[in-house]
């Protein structure tokens, strides 16, 4: 039976569900295959169809899940110039990850906060670092030469927007989308610190 097979598709996001729900409640190491199973409304011989023990089936999961965050990132903002990036090829993948991101809102959230050995947030944090560093290594060929200041900024970067999204995610209930995308948009444009004394003193008004 192909895993394409709508039946397949229906179980393995049951498995998926069950793991996360389960994550959510307690940690890893207390989560078994029957507990999974229960969870999920299967038995075990189907789950060890697709899974060798839950260690695979966490791995496996995710993995997934990393492969679809890195495809939604987009890191051009990097080699742009400051006085560019009002123009819609700069502002459409802003609107675009953050549409994204607040659809995987509780299950990042859980993921983040769970009790497992892999940290999640690190690793997209390390996804982006990878993409910014290759980013500005490909586009100024000549700074190869000093690629320890290129590493840097790279980890500056990645950690300003891991930390951004972490905070919007934690308080979608009071901070909108829109007000995250002119973040990112004024913190790539006019830097940090800029960004955080005109933010403070609009809400101060």
């Amino acid at each position: 039976m192909s895993e394409n097979d709508l039946r397949v598709v229906k179980t393995l996001q049951q498995i998926d569900q069950a793991l996360l729900s389960l994550l959510k409640e307690i940690p890893f190491q207390k989560i078994t295959v029957n507990l999974l199973c229960k969870t999920a409304l299967i038995n075990r011989s189907t789950f060890y169809k697709y899974y060798t023990d839950k260690y695979d089936l966490l791995d496996r999961y995710l993995d997934r899940i990393l492969q679809e965050f890195q495809e939604h990132v987009n890191v051009d903002f990097v080699i742009t110039d400051p006085e560019q990036t009002d123009d819609e090829f700069y502002q459409s993948p802003f609107k675009a990850l953050t549409a994204f991101l607040f659809t995987k809102k509780e299950e990042y959230l859980i993921l983040w906060n769970a009790s497992i050995e892999r940290h999640p947030y690190n690793e997209m944090a390390d996804l982006i670092y990878t993409q910014i560093l290759q980013k500005l290594l490909s586009a100024y060929p000549d700074l190869s030469q000093k690629q320890v200041y290129c590493e840097l900024y790279a980890q500056l970067f990645s950690s300003n927007i891991m930390t951004l999204v972490r905070w919007w995610l934690t308080n979608t209930h009071t901070v909108s989308a829109e007000e995250v995308q002119k973040i990112m948009h004024e913190n790539m444009k006019h830097g940090l610190f800029y960004t955080f004394r005109h933010h403070i003193r609009d809400c101060s008004q």
